[in-house]
């Protein structure tokens, strides 16, 4: 997920075209909550405005009930997760223990089978598990801070010629209860053994070095593990600057095998697959806000949603959306709001996408 620091430079000239588009007036309020009856394609509703300390982040919908997961990314504040029900009600907000304020704070957000939350925390590198029924909060998973290759010697390093900590930032889980964790850093697709533990290298590739790397993850009715490069700086002419969508087959093991190159798309952020395929990107370029749809098939742009004037022309305009999570034939939105003044932007939408989204896994029994 695109967030504050140094990379925003890439985007300087955009943020200065959009710095005044991204208002609204300061009291503006969430549209009705979300009936029963399903919205259009392409037409959206607000779902809640988030509380301080703002800027929502992952994004998750559990499969039961409905009800929605997401957390705060914003920078020096809080670790705080929400949890909404399926109509936007809070029903409790849950602080990261021993969270050190930081550059980010909560970034993916996924669930298990057995109604607990991972919350991926950049203070500390680390997946902290929450356990709604009694608030225990425990250390599932951390990520090693890499060296460069250029200075490892041979030893584990990130294929980046800059030394960067590790940014967890979008998770997974495989059918065996393996958890696959994007590095938005380090240029690395983490695995976590199912139980949890120091996370193992799984994948890298020099091509996704990148101000903002390797960002969603999910896999498809394959069993491929689809993912997106927010901001590609490799040397290919036709995808510097942009963003890339990826799928790596598994072998027997669960090993890495072919990488093949899917789609090339606006500087995308979370990733979610409906049930014919196509993927659905946010797309967090503050001068796009919208999200694309990629047949992965053709690897063509099939629709870019909603439109540009419901985009801005609504009472929560679509500002920098971050991650997506299908919930019946809509998915619902992390309106991350990364150049808001207006707090009201930080907000979860819905968006009407006519069909619904491939199950993701839920493994249950992770000790």
């Amino acid at each position: 997920m695109i967030r504050r620091g140094a990379g925003i430079v890439l985007l300087a000239s955009t943020v200065i075209c959009l710095s005044g588009a991204v208002v609204t007036a300061p009291e503006v309020a969430a549209e009705p909550p979300p009936t029963n009856v399903p919205l259009e394609y392409g037409q959206t509703r607000d779902i809640a405005v988030v509380p301080l300390p703002g800027q929502p982040e992952g994004m998750a919908v559990d499969p039961g009930d409905g009800s929605i997961w997401s957390g705060s990314n914003r920078p020096n504040s809080s670790a705080d997760v929400w949890h909404w029900d399926s109509e936007g009600r809070l029903l409790q907000t849950y602080t990261l223990e021993n969270h050190v304020p930081a550059e980010h704070g909560v970034n993916g957000i996924t669930l298990d089978g057995d109604g607990r939350v991972y919350a991926l925390d950049y203070s500390g590198a680390r997946a902290v598990r929450i356990d709604p029924s009694t608030g225990e909060q425990t250390v599932y998973a951390t990520f090693a801070d890499l060296p460069a290759c250029a200075a490892a010697a041979g030893a584990p390093c990130e294929p980046s010629p800059v030394d960067r900590p590790a940014w967890p930032n979008w998770a997974t889980f495989a059918p065996d209860g393996t958890m696959y964790v994007s590095d938005l850093n380090q240029a690395t697709i983490w695995k976590v053994p199912a139980g949890g533990g120091a996370a193992e290298i799984w994948y890298q590739n020099q091509d996704f070095a990148s101000v903002y790397s390797v960002n969603g993850m999910q896999f498809d009715a394959a069993g491929r593990l689809n993912f997106v490069v927010t901001v590609s700086l490799s040397p290919d002419i036709t995808t510097i600057g942009r963003g890339v969508v990826y799928r790596i087959e598994l072998d027997s093991n669960g090993s890495p095998g072919r990488l093949e190159r899917v789609a090339v798309v606006a500087q995308g952020d979370g990733l979610a697959i409906g049930t014919s395929g196509r993927i659905y990107l946010p797309i967090s370029n503050p001068i796009i806000n919208s999200i694309q749809v990629v047949d992965p098939n053709t690897g063509s742009i099939v629709g870019e949603l909603p439109t540009l004037v419901d985009r801005v022309n609504r009472s929560i305009p679509y500002s920098t959306p971050a991650s997506v999570a299908f919930s019946g034939t809509s998915l619902i939105v992390s309106n991350h709001g990364l150049l808001a003044i207006d707090p009201h932007q930080w907000a979860i939408l819905e968006l009407g996408v006519g069909e619904t989204g491939l199950p993701l896994h839920y493994p249950v029994g992770l000790e």
